[in-house]
C-alpha cells in the first residue's frame, strides 16, 4: 500500500469517530441556534404589526 492510501484511510476513520462522538451535541446546539433565530424573527414580525 502506498502511504497516501494509508493516510486517506486514517483521515476517514478519524472523521467517522469524530462524527460519532460529536453528532448529538452539535445537532443540539444547531437546534438551539435555529430556535433562537426563529424567536427573534417572530418577535420582529409581531412588533411590526
Amino acid at each position: 500500500m502506498k502511504m497516501k492510501n494509508v493516510a486517506l484511510m486514517a483521515m476517514g476513520a478519524g472523521a467517522v469517530l469524530a462524527y460519532q462522538k460529536y453528532n448529538k451535541p452539535v445537532m443540539k446546539k444547531m437546534e438551539e441556534v435555529k430556535d433562537k433565530a426563529m424567536r427573534k424573527a417572530n418577535n420582529k414580525l409581531e412588533d411590526m404589526m
